[in-house]
């Protein structure tokens, strides 16, 4: 399938297996036109993997580390597509994609800050939180809620997802502005506005123990929280 009038962006770096196995599960199933990625890290294992999967990509790398959301905002303001398809270097694709019910989806949806692909299956939700998960029948595809479950969580996530590129413009200094990537959601949730997902998701997470955020020293509580937004 060919991928028509969105950009894959990658937010990539320190792990170029993970990398491989992104790519290489999402390249088996879509033909790219547009495609850009940012290493925030710089390190050219990395870089060369990008590079060999993606040569027709553009790839990105500033003369010094500036942050994730800094680097995020780089990335988009090369974008000139009408839609993103936001991707990190960690998640392994395994079902169908079909980008023209997502887009048709996001359409019918104005209220949706994005459509997330990540499988619910594949958050540690406890049985309670399981039971707040608001499954939504519908055309083109079947689709879930999460936010009833928090007043300030899920109206946004870096998971992969597909967004209009004017979500990430009505930011009046982009995601820069933003310490952290629930404050990021609380500005979409003051709005009403929500994350939706597909019901039938189709990635799952793989860089859980293989993080560039210094996970020895993470506390129990980030470690959760990594488990949820990846």
């Amino acid at each position: 399938m060919k991928a028509c009038n969105l950009t894959l962006c990658l937010t990539i770096g320190r792990r170029p297996e993970l990398l491989r196995q992104t790519l290489q599960s999402l390249l088996d199933k879509v033909e790219f036109a547009d495609i850009i990625a940012i290493n925030d890290f710089r390190d050219e294992e990395t870089n060369q993997v990008f590079r060999e999967l993606c040569p027709e990509g553009l790839l990105i790398n500033l003369p010094t580390q500036v942050g994730h959301h800094k680097a995020v905002d780089e990335m988009y303001s090369k974008v000139q597509t009408e839609y993103i398809f936001h991707c990190e270097d960690d998640w392994l694709f395994d079902q169908p994609i079909e980008f023209e019910k997502y887009i048709k989806t996001l359409k019918k949806n104005p209220k949706a800050t994005q459509l997330c692909f990540r499988k619910w299956t594949d958050f540690p939700f406890s049985e309670e939180q399981k039971s707040q998960i608001q499954f939504i029948e519908s055309s083109p595809l079947n689709l879930a809620r999460f936010d009833s479950m928090h007043d300030q969580w899920h109206g946004f996530t870096f998971n992969p997802h597909l967004s209009s590129v004017e979500l990430w413009k009505s930011m009046p200094k982009g995601f820069s502005e933003f310490k952290k990537e629930r404050h990021v959601s609380r500005w979409l949730r003051a709005q009403q506005r929500y994350v939706l997902f597909l019901e039938n998701g189709i990635c799952h997470h793989i860089g859980e123990d293989d993080s560039v955020a210094n996970a020895s020293k993470k506390s129990w509580f980030a470690k959760w929280k990594g488990k949820i937004f990846g």
